[in-house]
């Protein structure tokens, strides 16, 4: 396996941001869409939010990553992410699942665990309520992903004050970010979106490290003259498209074991 460093990181955000804008069809919770597709457009990939089960598989078949957020979930949504899911597998397509609110209901967690029986997945990520639905355990940080990393065969992100990424082998700490990130609705989702446009061009354990690092250094650099959320909100988006390699390698807190 390579070694993961921050060079290594930026040269894969490098590759998205200076290419061939690539197709993430996302089925997505309404609440948070907007924001997910202008974070995709930010980074230099191409948005598309088709969630009906009639047209779904088609568009899966025409994208480079497949992201399935289960916010605003309905078994209707169900369908159609296990039909484009099936497609993605068939075609060689990365699906990453964000399993968005699977501790709130018995429906999210049987559909999460179709989902993940019937699919190949190459990455989960979550906050630690939403992991530890998956686990069944109160494990948390590092020892948390390690372990729904192992129990699912993929790489797992688990945000939260710290974040912790596994594939059950490695484990990645980032160690940035700002709190503003938790009083602004679909930042979290908004990352999930971009594990999505870095998984069409690199590994998933490596497009989960630099889409978790890049949104976290991008919200500490909104927050440095912080007005209200409003604006935080903004200067999020703009940071995403204008943050520096200077400023990212200068920035990141990581360590890798």
């Amino acid at each position: 396996m390579p070694n993961i460093d921050a060079e290594r990181l930026w040269a894969l955000i490098g590759r998205v941001r200076g290419g061939e804008r690539k197709t993430i069809h996302c089925i997505m919770n309404y609440v948070a869409a907007p924001d997910c597709a202008n974070a995709l457009l930010a980074v230099g990939a191409r948005p598309v939010m088709a969630d009906c089960p009639d047209e779904c598989a088609e568009i899966t078949a025409r994208s480079a990553a497949l992201v399935l957020n289960m916010g605003t979930f309905s078994a209707e949504r169900g369908r159609a992410m296990l039909a484009s899911g099936r497609t993605a597998n068939e075609n060689g397509i990365p699906v990453i699942i964000d399993p968005v609110g699977l501790q709130a209901s018995g429906l999210r967690r049987e559909w999460f665990g179709r989902l993940t029986e019937e699919l190949g997945i190459a990455a989960v990520k979550g906050n630690g309520a939403e992991i530890s639905a998956v686990v069944g355990s109160e494990s948390v940080g590092e020892e948390l992903a390690k372990r729904a990393a192992e129990k699912l065969g993929c790489a797992v992100l688990v945000t939260g004050d710290r974040d912790c990424l596994s594939d059950g082998k490695r484990v990645l700490t980032v160690m940035n970010g700002t709190g503003h990130l938790t009083e602004v609705t679909g930042t979290g989702c908004m990352t999930g979106a971009l594990i999505g446009a870095f998984a069409a061009e690199g590994e998933p354990f490596e497009a989960c490290a630099a889409a978790v690092s890049l949104m976290d250094i991008c919200g500490e650099r909104a927050a440095e003259d912080f007005r209200g959320t409003g604006t935080f909100r903004t200067e999020l988006t703009d940071a995403l498209s204008q943050l520096t390699k200077e400023e990212y390698m200068k920035s990141l807190k990581m360590t890798v074991s």
